[in-house]
């Protein structure tokens, strides 16, 4: 398993990988916990990302910016 891969691909992926009668039970372990290791860095990264959009500070363009005037004016 590698752990650069989407993260949707590796919990897909982590049922073969848990049991494979191959895998030693440390192995397991490790599987996991980088499974979920990757999930928490997935989650940072999406709620930071929540934030900026929920406090604005992307700016939209003139155009955007435009048609929203536009369309709130009567």
């Amino acid at each position: 398993m590698e752990i650069e891969d989407d993260i949707l691909d590796l919990i897909r992926a982590l049922p073969n990988e848990i049991n494979d009668a191959s895998t030693t039970t440390e192995m397991k372990f490790l599987t996991v916990g980088s499974v979920l290791w990757a999930c928490r860095d997935e989650i940072i990264y999406l709620r930071k990302e929540v934030e900026k959009l929920k406090s604005g500070r992307r700016k939209k363009g003139a155009y955007l910016r435009r048609m929203q005037k536009d369309f709130q004016e009567p």
